[in-house]
């Protein structure tokens, strides 16, 4: 072969691996030629769709038209016949002669209420330009992880893998979906559709802190990182400012998710890591699987069911059909009267209407009732200083004049599978379709409609000053000092220090902000009353999650007076009959710990303060 021809080929070889390897992909790209030098450019991250969660999406704007102009970017999803359709839209004002780029999210509809294979829209216009749609078809895995690779990683190991998944089961499409570090999220909400990640270690180091503290935020509410290194690499080499208990250690748990070294020899990745993440657990298996009728959901079981009389109806239309039928037409308009018609049947008509909203406002009231558990974990070092919040909730709803909400602070929001019924609109016994709209703070659309039942999991990761503090670690001896500063008072309380020996509070004792939280040695196989109490709410999963992190080293778990302060509010007319709270984290010890005290804070500073 003759040196030129051999360095095309070389050539052409690698640009084949290399667009195979990066998973951003161009989804929508037009230039208005007419315009000067002005397109608009979406693309992917992680692929185009997810079973669940939120994917990111890099919009690029290059605006040359001669002025100033508003564009509109829409994404949405949803499969023709089934019950939920979600989109997104962003407007984005470009000045003339500048480039925008903006990181945006769509969430979509968890993998109980769609199909396998998903169908994504793009649609841009502009004042002045009409608008284009692009539309994305692509298969979902059925029973296998949704994971993101890093490129070096999958340069020379990704289609092998996916081929191997393939041939082991043909509903598993793709075994990840492969990215550029530079393109990873800054908003931990961007990492929601995923439920592992697998980095190199070079490309770990080179993430930016905004990068790092995002993933390291998912990772805090369910995520798994793995971080592929030579031998040798240990933990402390990756920069967390959270340290193993064990210098040995590969893994770190970091209360729902953890952070794990994987050996790599820096060129292929053996066929049998396709097994070692099958087990790996999925939140759209989660969502689907936790709350339905067969895993009792405690909280769904001290709700209670209520399902639709359709006999009221049934009496009504009759009495209804009476009267504008054989008595309207014999009686009230008899013959000779008939012109009466004009006036009788629009005002038994109109009654008879009036009649059912009268009864319907008496029946469900205005406006709903509901009950909410919440995971509040307090998570202070001086690199993160977050309140990390899960909450799962369930409510009814009457009338309601308006069936969206705004909210600043939520950034994940998952419908749950609820059990089968007649209010239940997202389950197989109804026919209706429901839509989700999400613009900025706004969540529009069927979220929460008249008359039904709905049942939602939230997650948020918000900034705070609030912490507990670790004065003294103490000794077998002694209890250790903790101090806190939470701006609510304590009511029950329970730590297990670093030795694994557990410590409570005494029973019926408040410990006021800014007091020394009394502690005495408690069994370490038991907890308390008032955890084992409140931990009996949560759904299965939830549960098992807790009792995790209950065997954790240096982390406690307390109850609060006034903890509905710390629950993400949605649709300001439900009425909260009950909301559990458990708060939990790790003390702040070192310099967290000898930071300056914060300013007095309002009873829901723990979730608002800094926002």
């Amino acid at each position: 072969m003759k040196p030129f021809c051999r360095k095309v080929t070389l050539s052409l070889f690698f640009a084949a691996t290399l667009s195979g390897a990066v998973g951003q992909e161009s989804i929508f790209k037009k230039s208005f030629p007419n315009a000067g030098d002005t397109f608009v450019e979406v693309e992917s991250i992680f692929g185009n769709v997810a079973r669940q969660g939120s994917l990111p999406y890099r919009i690029t704007i290059r605006n040359n038209s001669g002025r100033d102009r508003t564009w509109t970017v829409r994404l949405s999803e949803g499969n023709t016949g089934r019950n939920l359709a979600t989109s997104a839209t962003y407007r984005i004002p470009v000045e003339n002669g500048s480039e925008v780029r903006r990181e945006v999210s769509l969430t979509f509809a968890p993998a109980f209420l769609a199909y396998d294979y998903r169908n994504l829209s793009v649609t841009v216009g502009a004042t002045g330009f009409a608008a284009e749609t692009r539309n994305h078809g692509e298969q979902t895995n059925q029973s296998f992880p949704s994971l993101a690779i890093s490129k070096p990683l999958a340069q020379r190991s990704l289609s092998r893998l996916d081929d191997s998944l393939r041939k082991s089961n043909s509903s598993n499409q793709s075994f990840a979906k492969s990215f550029d570090a530079s393109y990873l999220p800054a908003e931990w909400d961007g990492y929601s559709g995923l439920d592992g990640l697998l980095i190199d270690l070079d490309s770990w180091l080179s993430l930016s802190l905004v990068q790092r503290q995002a993933i390291l935020a998912w990772v805090r509410l369910g995520g798994m990182v793995d971080v592929y290194a030579e031998e040798g690499v240990t933990l402390s080499d990756l920069r967390l400012h959270a340290t193993a208990s064990d210098p040995a250690a590969t893994e770190l748990p970091l209360s729902f998710g953890s952070i794990r070294l994987r050996q790599w020899d820096g060129k292929e990745l053996p066929d049998d890591v396709i097994n070692q993440y099958r087990p790996l657990p999925m939140r759209a298996a989660m969502l689907e699987s936790d709350f339905d009728s067969k895993s009792e959901w405690p909280l769904k079981k001290l709700f209670g069911s209520r399902e639709f009389n359709p006999v009221f109806v049934f009496i009504l239309l009759f009495v209804f059909a009476i009267l504008v039928a054989p008595v309207n037409l014999f009686y009230f308009a008899r013959a000779g009267r008939r012109h009466r018609l004009f006036i009788t049947t629009p005002i038994i008509s109109v009654v008879t209407c009036l009649l059912v909203i009268v009864v319907i406002l008496f029946t469900d009231g205005v406006g709903g009732r509901g009950m909410r558990t919440v995971l509040a974990d307090l998570q202070p070092s001086r690199d993160e200083m977050r309140l990390y919040l899960t909450q799962e909730q369930i409510s009814r709803t009457g009338v309601m004049v308006d069936t969206g909400f705004s909210s600043d602070l939520i950034d994940d929001l998952s419908p749950v599978n609820l059990p089968g019924s007649g209010l239940n609109l997202l389950s197989s016994v109804n026919n209706r379709s429901t839509s989700y709209e999400t613009a900025g703070n706004d969540f529009s659309g069927g979220f929460f409609p008249s008359r039904a039942e709905q049942g939602f999991a939230l997650r948020s990761a918000g900034p705070t000053r609030s912490r507990i503090e670790l004065r003294a670690p103490g000794d077998e001896s002694s209890p250790p000092r903790l101090t806190s500063t939470l701006p609510q008072s304590i009511t029950g309380f329970y730590y297990l220090d670093h030795r694994g020996q557990a410590w409570s509070s005494p029973a019926d004792q408040v410990i006021g902000p800014g007091q020394e939280i009394p502690l005495e040695k408690a069994d370490d196989r038991d907890w308390p009353q008032w955890l084992e109490e409140d931990a009996a709410f949560f759904s299965k999963g939830q549960r098992s999650r807790i009792q995790r992190m209950n065997s954790e080293p240096n982390r406690f778990f307390a109850r609060v007076a006034g903890g509905e302060a710390l629950a993400l509010a949605t649709h300001p007319r439900i009425r909260w009959e009950k909301t559990v709270v458990v708060l939990t984290g790790t003390p702040a010890t070192g310099e967290a710990a000898s930071a300056p005290d914060p300013a007095p804070e309002t009873p829901a500073a723990l979730e608002n303060d800094a926002r």
